[in-house]
């Protein structure tokens, strides 16, 4: 994988600063392989938001990087022009990472994006905290898997103002704790519900095998026999009590699906990650146990693949669509 090497620059404690003032003493430093990599994967943000997404405009929200000893924030890494034109402020911490809400949470591993009301942030830890705590990705390497997983949370960031007004529905629906409120809410419900299991495979394993044949009559064969099983499964599933996980798996698909699309199409791009296609399917794609990331990314490639409109335009702008209703408009029209 290639990264664009330019310079990240730290300033004193409470005071940001860009790299013409470079020659400042820093209040921590972050090792020169983590910078790169802070470099490389803001640099993949800006070439997936003009290339794969189209969406070059997003609320402005703060990010936060960190390794061992040393957080880095800044309030234009995702939003300025160029790499280098974001400016940074950096400041030590003793093994606790305090957020820019004001909640404090352990330095380990982790990559997540939060939004309340105007105010949204990324934090993420830096590859040598997750090579120290094991995590690996040998057919793709821990460096590339980690800007796709920077890419698919930071696309969450442009999509809670979308489909914000359905997240905030589900959670009145479900009178559940703020907290169980989260794409894996139906996993967490029927993850050892046997039948409910084996659908939620085969619907993924049908939307994944369309990506494997170039017959659109087939392709569309393969999205209805998925979209039966899962309109039985929701039938049958969820009803009483546990009625509104009809829309809030719909949503959940819509923004891992389409947040794990964003990763894939970077991670095989020639001037992103540069990997073999079937490489990246098998050691991204479908890698993991999550139900909403597998059945949400096979979605958004039938999706691509099917849809006789711009999609990307919904599921990263508007909101107005879920990507299963996405997929029900590319199948009533038949062309």
């Amino acid at each position: 994988m290639r990264y664009l090497l330019l310079s990240l620059s730290f300033g004193l404690a409470a005071c940001a600063t860009s790299t013409e003032t470079a020659s400042i003493t820093p209040a921590c430093n972050v090792s020169i392989e983590d910078r790169d990599w802070i470099n490389g994967a803001l640099d993949a943000w800006r070439l997936t938001a003009n290339e794969i997404t189209g969406v070059t405009s997003v609320r402005p929200f703060e990010a936060v990087f960190f390794d061992d000893d040393c957080v880095l924030t800044s309030a234009n890494a995702f939003s300025a022009a160029t790499v280098a034109q974001v400016t940074w402020m950096a400041t030590p911490h003793s093994g606790e990472i305090t957020l820019p809400g004001g909640q404090v949470m352990p330095a380990g591993v982790t990559s997540f994006a939060s939004a309340d009301g105007d105010h949204a942030f990324f934090v993420m830890s830096t590859p040598s905290v997750w090579r120290a705590a094991g995590v690996s990705n040998d057919a793709l390497g821990i460096e590339t898997m980690m800007i796709g997983v920077l890419l698919h949370e930071g696309s969450h960031v442009a999509q809670f103002g979308a489909y914000g007004a359905r997240i905030t529905a589900i959670e009145a629906a479900s009178h559940l704790p703020g907290d169980d409120i989260n794409d894996d809410m139906v996993q967490n419900r029927f993850g050892e519900n046997a039948e409910f299991a084996a659908s939620v495979e085969r619907e993924t394993e049908l939307l994944f095998q369309i990506t494997n044949t170039r017959d659109d009559a087939q392709a569309r064969r393969l999205a209805r026999e998925a979209r039966e099983l899962m309109r039985a499964r929701q039938a049958r599933w969820y009803t009483g009590a546990d009625a509104y996980l009809a829309a809030a798996e719909d949503t959940w698909l819509t923004l891992e699906g389409s947040g794990q699309w964003v990763a894939y199409q970077w991670i095989v791009h020639p001037s992103g990650g540069g990997a073999e296609r079937d490489e990246a399917m098998a050691n991204f794609a479908r890698r993991g146990r999550w139900w909403s990331q597998k059945e949400g990314i096979a979605l958004a490639f039938a999706v691509d693949r099917l849809a006789g409109f711009d999609w990307k335009r919904h599921a990263f702008g508007d909101g107005e669509m879920t990507l299963v209703e996405m997929l029900d408009a590319a199948l009533a029209d038949e062309g």
